[in-house]
């Protein structure tokens, strides 16, 4: 069968996102291949359609058992024929499932690594005609991945076991140059074609924040986002009761999750969230994982994450039917506090270092000036414009202000002392102060003692942290930060680069598009109506909404109005099997509103 045919027939898109259809037909070719899409950017359809195509069962290795469910789910809405094994299921189920697989009634089956250590299993799988092996995830088999598995270690043992060469199809959103190295190496493929369509979400927009009160931004940022589906992320269980509570106070829907929590509470919340009974979910990084939720319109980090990876990750789950949608993240410097000393615990020098590298790339992304998503995509190796005009960098309305003078004092004072201080020495030196750290250094006798006694200290600090952010200062030492010049330094103090910062007008925001309340192209009542009819359904049917069909399909519906089933099949996500479970229910209610 024609591979687009398949694709409308199966998953109802008449196109491939980009990457998608290279992937997919080095899949059906024999062929290795790595994928590296962001996320929502339609990694499982690029395994999914192959195993369709494909002889025999394909095997979907991922580290998620709670998004297993979903996405099984999904699928089979979709009419095809997927199951998945964890260790949620009872022995019932579990033989069920083996039977159907030696019936050749399952094209996909999706286990965790850990399943490989299963004996009995093992020996199951080695008679059966694996089509090919796909492992979701593949970063998880990188020790430079933030998400380490041993148990993903296993997936190579396994290839001896069958006759032929087992053909492996590896996927992530999030992978350094180094990381997808690691995953071709660790999962021994061979040859393979690779993929990286970039790290882009078009649709998100970026924002830094460092708010006086964070609760306070919080309860203003949603004051018009009540039926909104958001998720909002906290450092630790403490912050996370807080927030909920503060937010349950203001009668927001809400819920939250952390690992405090019972399994059954935990199982509970997650599918309040899922299931749309909760719009709002506050919760710690252990939530998300297992979440493949397609209308979040919004992920607000009220603490600074451990590293760009997780951040990223953690954001993507905002958007991921291609909605516009936001991704907030709330700081303070007691948040860089923290994570130092949560790194300091481990008893690993060399992961210690590692860890600190990472996280100075987040403490760079909250400082610096220039724009949000370009700071993002060179972080992952990818070339930017200089301008996204979808971040809060871009958006704003700032005064341009010249601090080149003031960044030669610093870099002057940093080389007078040795480059052998951190910043607070430096402070100390350029502020003139007599404090004990001063005496004992004898700070007094260095040229640059004073030179900024003017200034106020947060200023002096802040600005160190844009130089820093922007490259003009290097940070190394391990226990003790320590400030060092480098290339771009003599730039500024030699070579007169002019150094500007934001003066950020708080109160003088650029009106930015608002993308929740305004200028839609499609029929907002309408949209609202087919939500209603779509709740009813997943309540009757006992599936999440966003599997009956995602928001970008409804939005599809109420721009379009199709009043046939001809028309209704032009839908985006409406396959063969949508058409016939769900065409004559929407179709009538678009009738019946229209009328």
């Amino acid at each position: 069968m024609d591979i687009l045919k398949s694709l409308k027939k199966y998953f109802g898109f008449d196109s491939f996102r980009k990457g998608q259809d290279e992937l997919v037909e080095n899949i059906l070719k024999g062929n290795d291949v790595l994928g590296v899409l962001p996320t929502g950017g339609g990694k499982s359809i690029c395994y999914q359609l192959p195993a369709l195509m494909l002889d025999g069962i394909c095997l979907v290795i991922s580290p998620l058992i709670s998004l297993m469910k979903d996405q099984v789910d999904s699928l089979k809405e979709n009419g095809i024929k997927a199951e998945f094994i964890n260790s949620s299921q009872d022995i019932k189920t579990y033989t069920q499932t083996l039977r159907k697989i030696k019936r050749n009634e399952i094209k996909i089956l999706y286990i965790s690594p850990e399943r490989l250590e299963n004996e009995f299993f093992i020996d199951f799988i080695k008679d059966l005609n694996i089509s090919f092996i796909a492992v979701d995830e593949a970063h998880c088999i990188s020790q430079w991945g933030h998400d380490f598995r041993p148990s993903y270690k296993l997936i190579p043992q396994i290839y001896d076991l069958f006759d032929k060469k087992i053909q492996i199809a590896a996927f992530t959103a999030t992978a350094t140059k180094s990381v997808r190295e690691d995953i071709i190496n660790n999962l021994k493929l061979s040859d393979p074609f690779v993929k990286v369509t970039g790290f882009d979400r078009e649709n998100l927009l970026f924002e830094v924040r460092k708010p006086k009160d964070k609760l306070a931004f919080l309860s203003n940022y949603l004051s018009d986002k009540k039926d909104l589906s958001g998720i909002i992320y906290a450092s630790t269980r403490k912050r996370v009761e807080t927030s909920y509570k503060y937010l349950k106070k203001l009668s927001y829907n809400v819920t939250l999750y952390h690992a405090g929590l019972s399994d059954k509470e935990k199982k509970k919340n997650q599918e309040d969230f899922i299931y749309d009974r909760k719009n709002i979910i506050v919760a710690t990084n252990a939530f998300g994982m297992g979440i493949d939720k397609s209308d979040v319109r919004y992920v607000i980090h009220m603490n600074m994450p451990k590293d760009m990876e997780s951040y990223y990750q953690e954001a993507g789950r905002a958007g991921r039917d291609g909605e516009k949608s936001d991704a907030i993240l709330l700081y303070s410097t007691q948040d860089i506090v923290i994570n130092k000393y949560l790194i300091s615990q481990s008893p690993n020098r060399a992961y210690q270092l590692v860890k600190l590298e990472k996280l100075q790339t987040i403490i760079n992304y909250v400082n610096t000036n220039k724009c949000l998503r370009a700071f993002i995509l060179e972080y992952f190796g990818q070339d930017a414009k200089e301008r996204c005009n979808n971040c809060s960098n871009c958006l704003d309305d700032y005064e341009k202000i010249d601090v080149s003078l003031d960044s030669q004092k610093i870099l002057s004072c940093i080389y007078r002392l040795g480059q052998r201080y951190g910043i607070s020495t430096i402070v100390d030196c350029l502020k003139g102060s007599n404090n004990k750290n001063s005496k004992e250094k004898n700070l007094k006798n260095i040229s640059t003692f004073a030179l900024m006694k003017e200034n106020n200290t947060k200023y002096i600090k802040d600005l160190i942290g844009i130089l820093i952010a922007d490259g003009y200062i290097k940070v190394s030492g391990f226990k003790y930060p320590i400030l060092k010049l480098n290339e771009k330094s003599k730039e500024v103090l030699f070579s007169k680069k002019k150094v500007y910062i934001r003066d950020l007008k708080e109160e003088n925001k650029k009106e930015k598009i608002d993308k929740f309340n305004g200028n839609f192209d499609y029929d907002i009542d309408l949209f609202n109506n087919l939500k209603k009819l779509r709740l009813e359904i997943s309540k009757k049917r006992n599936i999440p909404p966003f599997i009956v069909f995602s928001d970008a399909s409804l939005i599809d519906m109420a721009r379009l109005k199709p009043k046939n089933e001809r028309d209704f099949l032009k839908i985006k996500g409406v396959g063969e099997k949508k058409l016939s479970q769900y065409g004559d229910l929407f179709i009538g209610k678009i009738i019946e509103f229209d009328n």
